[in-house]
């Protein structure tokens, strides 16, 4: 049959509602799978490899509305027969992107397939377009782009929360951006960095300056004073448009008392996650096309990288995620020579393991096989004692081939435990 490669998911209960609206979307060329409940819809299917799916509110085990969190980016629209104004609104509240009343009318349900398949597929290009740092097509990304979307018109609160390096200060530029206040400054404090008297400064720039977007980065790291003067400030916000991001979880800081309840709460009202790059690897390869690009753009000439190099990638956990990703490359782009393909040892990602000795999946030599601790000193005690008393006097390479494991290992340990890097002398 032929196809128009658009895959829609239709959940309904009822046999003949169910093979009817299948016939009807076959006829005009999608593609079509079928569940008769939530439950079944989840574990019959990825639901994140759909581009729509429209379900019956009232299902077997729990309403249709249940399916629109777990789809992620992917467009639900919600048919029943228990059509109220009411319950309109509510399942609009929840996240569905249309409502309609059984027994539908034919033109009526297709005229919004149509709609919702277009709209979603030209605002998701749109918004890749617009963020290039945030381009790919895991589902996460693809709901972050989804959400900035949506939310950028509106004047709601935004939270950004996830680890370093994975994006967060570039979501808040991208909804500025697409905000009615885009011609008007973005104000960044850095929460981490700002003592009692700079943030004082910089609030008081809310009350002088015409400011578009005031972004609190590391909110986290704000103390309990300076969690006051934030809430103070914004209590009485007029025109500028309100964004934080935290790397860590407000929700159990504020639970614990390490962040106060009423700021969470002014600050959480569109909440965005942001997902690690290993959370999101199948994004690496058009991240890496695209900092490869600039990079060549500013060398001069075009950069590659070597089978052996997208393999490692691939294999890398990245601690640092988007950032650590970008810096490899760009080292890696410096450090290659003109018209070869970057390879692992350039990027850091080189294993040189003894293959005499024991030897994890991952290739590396394991600090057991190699190791003598102290009876009562645990690994990552002697790891740690071990590199801090050498590293001023051994190179990373020297450290390395000591303890048996390779430089990637160390540094990835290093990170682990928090131990600094120091210039051997």
């Amino acid at each position: 049959m032929m196809s128009n490669s658009k895959n829609i998911l239709i959940v309904e209960d009822e046999d003949i509602i169910r093979s009817s609206l299948r016939k009807l979307l076959e006829r005009h060329h999608y593609s079509i799978s079928e569940a008769v409940s939530v439950k079944a819809a989840r574990e019959s299917f990825n639901l994140n490899s759909f581009d729509l799916i429209i379900s019956d509110l009232r299902l077997p085990g729990g309403p249709g509305t249940d399916l629109i969190n777990p789809a992620g980016c992917v467009p639900v629209i919600i048919m029943t027969s228990y059509a109220s104004l009411r319950s309109a609104v509510e399942t609009m509240r929840q996240g569905a992107v249309d409502y309609i009343s059984k027994p539908f009318d034919y033109d009526e349900i297709l005229n919004s397939v149509k709609r919702v398949i277009n709209e979603s597929s030209e605002e998701i290009d749109l918004a890749i377009e617009e963020n290039k740092l945030l381009m790919g097509s895991s589902p996460d990304i693809l709901a972050i782009l989804r959400t900035i979307h949506r939310a950028a018109p509106s004047s709601a609160a935004i939270l950004i929360q996830g680890a370093g390096g994975t994006g967060k200060r570039i979501i808040a530029q991208a909804v500025h951006n697409a905000s009615v206040n885009a011609e008007r400054p973005f104000l960044t404090i850095n929460c981490a960095s700002t003592n009692e008297s700079q943030l004082i400064e910089y609030l008081n720039r809310l009350k002088t300056e015409d400011i578009g977007t005031l972004f609190l980065a590391n909110v986290c790291e704000l103390d309990a004073n300076l969690q006051q003067l934030a809430l103070a400030a914004i209590q009485h916000k007029n025109r500028y448009r309100l964004i934080a991001s935290s790397s860590q979880d407000l929700t159990a800081l504020s639970q614990n008392g390490q962040f106060r309840k009423d700021l969470f709460y002014r600050l959480n009202v569109v909440n965005i996650q942001v997902p690690t790059l290993q959370e999101r690897v199948m994004d690496i390869a058009h991240l890496s096309d695209y900092f490869l690009e600039q990079y060549g753009r500013e060398l001069g000439y075009k950069v590659t990288l070597s089978a052996q190099a997208i393999e490692s990638m691939a294999s890398y956990h990245w601690p640092g995620n988007v950032r650590e990703l970008q810096n490899m490359l760009y080292r890696g782009s410096l450090l290659s020579e003109p018209g070869e393909p970057i390879n692992p040892k350039v990027l850091g990602l080189e294993e040189v393991p003894d293959q005499s000795q024991d030897i994890t999946p991952a290739g590396v030599v394991q600090m057991e096989t190699v190791i003598n601790a102290p009876v009562g000193c645990s690994l990552s005690d002697y790891f740690t004692s071990f590199v801090l008393e050498n590293q001023v006097n051994m190179s990373e390479t020297a450290l390395a081939k000591q303890l048996g494991i390779s430089r990637k290992s160390l540094w990835e340990r290093r990170s682990k435990l928090g131990i600094s890097r120091k210039n051997a002398k």
